[in-house]
């Protein structure tokens, strides 16, 4: 219906933007959802040098799932105008309300990236290959190696400042059940009085065990 509706409007580029994201939610839950998340995070970001930049956060994240709180610190260096790496640093508490054993649980997790960005006429994409390593420090659990490769593009639109980004990223597990998964992901910021601050949705398909997948809005706020 949404498709039938976008072709045969007159509606114009911003005005399809900011249907998209019905459009996607109308594909995702015709079929039976089985967690349904908010993800609410704040951050700050320092320029340490030139090339170098730190930034530090915490993330809570709520819903039909148990409730996580997540420290996080990354480091990131620009290569130059196209590159960018960097290492992320993840401490997760979980507080298990469901489970036989309750309780709040810990897990860490470390990730090298890598980051291509490429300029072209409408906007920027960006293309993003990682690395990680999950472990286990309490409670129940698998350790859990993933490889993962995001492509993003940032839509400019003229006299709007809320420009769009969509994303589509693979993850690949290495584990004795090698998960597989899709996330397809749209988002939008802009700076209010110096601070940046995000608002996205995704919609993440587990292509290993039909069925479970994952719905998820953000909120971030950056200082």
């Amino acid at each position: 219906i949404m498709m039938y509706l976008w072709r045969r409007s007159s509606f114009t580029l911003r005005d399809n933007v900011l249907l998209l994201p019905f459009f996607i939610a109308q594909i995702s839950f015709a079929q039976s959802a089985t967690e349904s998340m908010a993800w609410i995070k704040i951050g700050h970001r320092i320029d340490l040098t030139e090339a170098w930049r730190l930034t530090s956060s915490g993330q809570y994240r709520t819903g039909t799932s148990n409730d996580h709180w997540l420290t996080e610190i990354q480091f990131t260096k620009s290569v130059n105008k196209k590159w960018d790496i960097g290492t992320e640093l993840r401490h997760y508490l979980i507080f298990d309300t469901q489970g036989a054993n309750k309780g709040t649980f810990q897990r860490a997790r470390v990730q090298f990236r890598a980051e291509r960005h490429l300029n072209l006429p409408r906007g920027k994409a960006h293309i993003r290959y990682a690395l990680q390593q999950r472990a286990v420090l309490t409670g129940s659990g698998n350790h859990k190696f993933t490889g993962r490769i995001r492509g993003e593009y940032d839509l400019k639109i003229k006299n709007f400042a809320w420009d769009p980004t969509f994303g589509v990223e693979y993850f690949a597990a290495g584990t004795s059940d090698f998960d597989r998964s899709i996330r397809f992901a749209i988002g939008t910021g802009d700076k209010i009085a110096g601070r940046k601050i995000s608002f996205g949705y995704f919609y993440q398909r587990d292509l290993t065990n039909t069925g479970m997948h994952s719905h998820v809005v953000q909120t971030a706020l950056r200082f």
